[in-house]
């Protein structure tokens, strides 16, 4: 989109792990203490699949609260549990970075490998873009400022830069940053879902749904909903980061699917009961349902908590595309310098 950072900028984050690689083999010759352990992994896969609710609000406008709780109930066990342990058999079995590529070539032929390969990055660099342009929206509501295009581009290519320098860092240190992230971006959410406990007394919105209005969009929240459960499969392309990842890799995906599929419905439920005018939910709206229990204290809270959120999944799907395209030159599909 217009003023967004030029894809050189990912591509240069995409070859940053080789500043991390030490010589062949699926770590690289990382020592065991920079791998990643079970904490880590978990922050890892939760920004890279779920991060959080921010943004998801949308769709209480298109249905109501009664098809979004129960897709958030019961979508996870049918879609994001099947995908996580489908992740971790071949994970598990071949731990090495790549992820669907290198099933694909084990699997069918190398052609297949880089088909697969080649989708996945394109799917990457396009869902990347979005981040900075989410990120800084978030920042200028934060100060109630505008940028001209210019300066929004410098802004949105400020931010890329910022999280390449946070991925040289190292594997661990993403993973990491991301667990503690994942804790501090839900702790405003935690606030607002018991200040709804204490001050609303009527819970009756949850059995509302928009099926017979005009404004019902089903398709919109069948694709949200889809999105917001996805991306647990993004964690293969590190499976030659993880220490013990026979152990380390089916805990961390329980955990991860659990958190993030709770930290969707929970805040959904008790906004719902906060804001039933659903006309009003549009992506950002927390922060204005927490100021109706909270004040102008609890709004910004979410604000910054929500512009971390986008900042830090920005980080963590740079961290897994950039081990993606190594699992690539490892497998001689890209050239050498990305391995």
């Amino acid at each position: 989109g217009q003023g967004s950072p030029p894809l050189l900028l990912f591509f240069l984050s995409f070859a940053m792990v080789a500043i991390e690689k030490g010589g062949g083999g699926g770590s690289h010759g990382i020592p065991e203490g920079q791998l990643l352990g079970t904490l880590a992994l978990v922050g890892l896969i939760y920004f890279t699949a779920a991060g959080g609710a921010y943004g998801s609000e949308s769709v209480i406008n298109s249905v109501g609260p009664l098809p979004v709780i129960i897709g958030h109930a019961i979508f996870p066990f049918c879609w994001s549990l099947p995908i996580g342990l489908a992740t971790v058999e071949l994970a598990t079995a071949y731990p090495t970075d790549g992820g669907v590529a290198v099933w694909a070539a084990l699997a069918f032929n190398e052609f297949w490998g880089f088909m697969g390969g080649y989708f996945s990055l394109v799917e990457g660099v396009v869902n990347l873009a979005v981040f900075p342009t989410v990120t800084l929206d978030y920042i200028l509501v934060l100060f109630d400022a505008e940028l001209d295009p210019v300066s929004s581009w410098f802004g949105k290519a400020a931010i890329s830069c910022l999280v390449v320098l946070l991925n040289m860092q190292g594997v661990n240190f993403v993973g990491r940053s991301s667990y503690l992230l994942s804790i501090l971006i839900n702790i405003p959410l935690i606030i607002l879902c018991i200040l709804a406990v204490i001050r609303v007394k009527d819970y009756s919105p949850w059995m509302d749904s928009r099926q017979n209005d005009y404004d019902t969009n089903w398709t919109f929240f069948l694709g949200i909903l889809v999105f917001n459960l996805s991306g647990y499969d993004n964690v293969g392309s590190v499976a030659g980061q993880v220490k013990k990842p026979g152990v380390t890799m089916p805990k961390a995906m329980i955990i991860a699917i659990i958190v993030g599929s709770v930290s969707f419905l929970v805040p959904l439920m008790f906004g719902a009961v906060i804001d039933p005018d659903y006309d009003d939910w549009r992506a950002g709206h927390f922060a204005v349902v927490g100021k109706m229990v909270g004040g102008n204290w609890l709004f910004y809270t979410l604000v910054v908590a929500a512009a971390m959120s986008r900042l830090t999944h920005f980080m963590a799907e740079l961290c897994t595309n950039a081990f993606f395209l190594q699992g690539m030159a490892d497998e001689r599909m890209v050239p050498p310098i990305f391995g």
